[in-house]
């Protein structure tokens, strides 16, 4: 009776998505503990008897196929007691593609992951060998906003030498004072936050020393 915790049993690409999910589990605080990978038929008739599968025979938890994974919380006496913690789990994994066992409707199954391609590839297409493509390597997408703050602060536009941070101050004084930054007679400057870090490297190169 074969019953593997191996995730090398896998199928590469789900096994590769596999450790993907668990590190971001560990990251996310969760405690998530891999315990089956592939299966046999005798196997899988036993968690038929017992009552934890609903069919005689194995489909995605197959050898052949190896595109299902179960887990539990790492936690000893607390391994599959806390719906939260399968729940916040589980959203991981489907945010990677995976399908979740917990969303079925007539045998939920909580500790269970599959890739079946966005559901299209049923059990039945699975045992008659027919197989989802390769499952795209997650990569965890990089927060936009950073780059949009980056583009908002490169838009600042300064016009009074007080609105200024001092390390710049000092420097765009001699630039005005040179004639190099234009002054309107009300003392106002127009001068994009990039320009000023080119103003003080100008300065720091002695380009505003008056005696050179």
């Amino acid at each position: 009776m074969l019953n593997s915790r191996n995730i090398d049993d896998l199928r590469p690409d789900v096994a590769a998505n596999c450790r993907i999910w668990t590190e971001l589990c560990r990251q996310a605080g969760l405690a998530v503990l891999v315990t089956g990978t592939v299966r046999d038929e005798e196997y899988q008739l036993y968690c038929y008897h017992n009552g934890t599968s609903k069919s005689k025979v194995p489909s995605f938890h197959s050898v052949k196929a190896g595109l299902a994974f179960d887990f539990c919380k790492n936690v000893k006496g607390h391994e599959y007691d806390d719906l939260a913690f399968f729940q916040k789990a589980a959203a991981v994994a489907k945010e990677m593609g995976f399908e979740w066992g917990g969303d079925w409707k007539s045998f939920p199954d909580r500790p269970h992951l599959q890739w079946s391609n966005g559901g299209k590839y049923t059990s039945a297409m699975v045992r008659a060998g027919q197989y989802p493509p390769a499952m795209p390597l997650y990569r965890k997408p990089e927060a936009p906003h950073q780059e949009e703050d980056k583009e908002e602060n490169d838009m600042i536009l300064y016009h009074q030498l007080k609105e200024m941070p001092d390390w710049a101050r000092p420097s765009v004084e001699k630039a005005v004072a040179l004639g190099v930054i234009n002054q309107t007679a009300d003392g106002q400057v127009s001068i994009y936050e990039p320009n000023l870090q080119t103003i003080v490297l100008l300065d720091r190169l002695g380009l505003f020393d008056k005696e050179g």
